[in-house]
């Protein structure tokens, strides 16, 4: 069986029989049977692969309703999850257990502490320690994004309660990260040799992910504490650019990217989270569409995009609907940004219908069709997902497509920011831009070379239409420090007035679900109260919870 499968048979393990996984009372692999097992290259590789099912999956799609983006239709499931935007989240909630993630770290210094003490060939040795190093650092990066101060377990895979640790600054935190992030570059291949080793993490990746560890750290320390350090903003750009040497290049086809044909098969990809058709699957096809869509008309509507969302693709002259004189409101979905329909189901637009036809997707509650808002199945926008839903998959609810973490795209775009932000004149920016922009049928950017404010603002709306439901937007708009100019108002859907051109947006339109961003509480998350129940230590709690 190939290396890959066996890491998503075992991820099975963890994750299938629920709707939401249960990431907090998961055993870490042979802990109970330490006597016997760790002996063998077979043994290392087996426990790697629980190293691995930790990884984010396509659950992050799910996450995006965190940002302006995206609505959840039923605030309430999954914990609670859908509260994070509306400002109404608690310490209580359970959705706040699930990035409390300390299992996943477990299981990873577990394997770490474990491996350590094993006799094998020393360059697997250290192939399989910077692998599981990697995981441990993205885990602990993303905890410290969303809660700041963390216990800091390190090298012995104690559990907090038995630990009872204080929590450690972020910015120590954030070293630790570091520290095991060079162990990984130190330690990784360039590439992947053989296809077995597809999935499998690569240097690339590991750089990716310091120049997203410093480029976080760079923008909260200019964007919060107004205290700009041009030296992080540096070692971000010194990280992206090593990536662009390493043969990769974006697909011609953005939409290409998000479909199973495209798994393990792009020279865009730098890592992604694997499924297999059969052994380990997801379901966002039934999460994205609405009632009466694609082979089977099964859907959920569970997601769905925000007008705001809509509006912000520009025309293809490069200049907003509100300016453009490319822009038709009665044809708001033409002359636009090719991501725009490869993204979404707009109204109008033909879609795939049970009956192999394809005829205007049509969810406004005038035309009383089975994807209308507000019904079971409709969502709350009028919007919906084409991105990682394949409409022809006779069982939706068991997709394979893979969960990009890190894409070739993002690379780019890290890197122009980070440049603009250290070396506003440097030419990489308009290149790393231009590349993205010209796969979207959009100019360059070359006349705000050297305009830092205004390139700054293109690079971050360029990172919101490339990285639509892959859970960028909301790490963005906190380091950025925008969330509550972005999060502090309602969210808003088609038109409500079916006789208003459909893209007039000076008319009214149907409001999803009210927002609040509370600025002196809402950058961190709080610490679940369940475990500051059971470690006094972890208090004080974060400001304003």
């Amino acid at each position: 069986m190939k290396t890959r499968y066996i890491i998503l048979l075992l991820a099975a393990a963890l994750t299938i029989g629920s709707c939401k996984k249960d990431l907090l009372n998961t055993t870490p692999l042979a802990q109970s049977s330490d006597a016997t097992f760790w002996k063998t290259a077979d043994d290392a590789q087996t426990g790697l692969n629980a190293v691995y099912s930790t990884l984010p999956d396509s659950r992050d799609f799910w996450r995006d309703c965190h940002s302006d983006n995206s609505v959840m239709t039923n605030a309430w499931g999954e914990g609670g999850m859908g509260y994070i935007s509306m400002g109404t989240y608690s310490a209580t909630d359970t959705y706040i257990q699930e990035e409390w993630n300390y299992n996943a770290l477990r299981i990873a210094l577990n394997y770490i502490d474990k491996l350590n003490a094993m006799s094998i060939d020393a360059a697997v040795k250290k192939s399989f320690d910077a692998q599981a190093r990697f995981i441990l650092a993205l885990r602990y990066f993303r905890m410290a994004q969303l809660f700041g101060d963390l216990p800091l377990i390190k090298e012995k895979p104690v559990s907090l309660e038995e630990s009872n640790l204080k929590r450690s600054p972020k910015q120590e935190v954030l070293n630790y990260v570091l520290q095991n992030v060079e162990i990984a570059i130190a330690g990784l291949p360039a590439s992947n040799s053989v296809a077995s080793d597809n999935g499998h993490i690569t240097k690339a990746a590991a750089l990716m992910l310091r120049a997203n560890v410093y480029l976080y750290m760079a923008s909260m320390k200019k964007f919060h504490d107004g205290q700009d350090d041009p030296e992080l903003w540096t070692e971000a750009a010194k990280s992206a650019t090593e990536v662009t040497t390493m043969g990769f290049d974006l697909e011609n086809n953005y939409a290409y990217l998000f479909t199973k044909e495209a798994n393990n098969n792009s020279k865009e990809v730098i890592l992604a989270y694997q499924y297999v058709q059969n052994k380990l699957t997801e379901f966002l096809a039934v999460l994205a569409s609405p009632t009466g869509v694609g082979v089977t008309g099964e859907g959920w509507a569970s997601f769905c995009p925000t007008r705001d969302l809509i509006d912000s693709y520009q025309c293809k002259d490069g200049k907003s609907i509100k300016v453009s004189s490319l822009y038709n409101m009665n044809k708001p979905y033409e002359n636009r940004d090719l991501r725009l329909k490869m993204t979404f189901m707009l109204p109008g637009v033909p879609i795939l219908r049970p009956d192999g036809s394809n005829t205007a997707y049509q969810p406004h509650p005038f035309y009383d069709m089975p994807e209308r808002m507000n019904n079971e199945g409709g969502g709350l926008t009028g919007y919906m997902y084409l991105k990682f839903n394949d409409l022809t998959n006779p069982k939706p609810e068991e997709g394979w497509t893979n969960w990009p973490i890190y894409r070739y795209a993002e690379n780019l775009l890290i890197l122009a920011e980070a440049l603009n932000e250290s070396s506003p004149a440097d030419p990489k920016i308009v290149w790393a831009m231009n590349k993205v922009r010209t796969r979207a049928g959009l100019p360059g950017v070359d006349a705000l070379q050297g305009n830092q404010s205004a390139m700054r603002e293109a690079i971050r709306e360029e990172r919101r239409h490339e990285f639509v439901a892959e859970h960028k937007r909301y790490f963005d708009i906190l380091r950025w420090k925008i969330a509550e100019d972005v999060l502090s108002k309602p969210a808003y859907g088609i038109n409500s007035n079916v006789n208003d051109p459909i893209g007039d947006w000076t008319k009214p339109m149907f409001k999803a679900q009210d927002r609040v961003f509370n600025p002196s509480k809402n950058y961190t998350w709080p610490v679940p109260q369940a475990f500051i129940d059971r470690n006094r230590n972890l208090l004080p709690q974060n400001n304003g919870w």
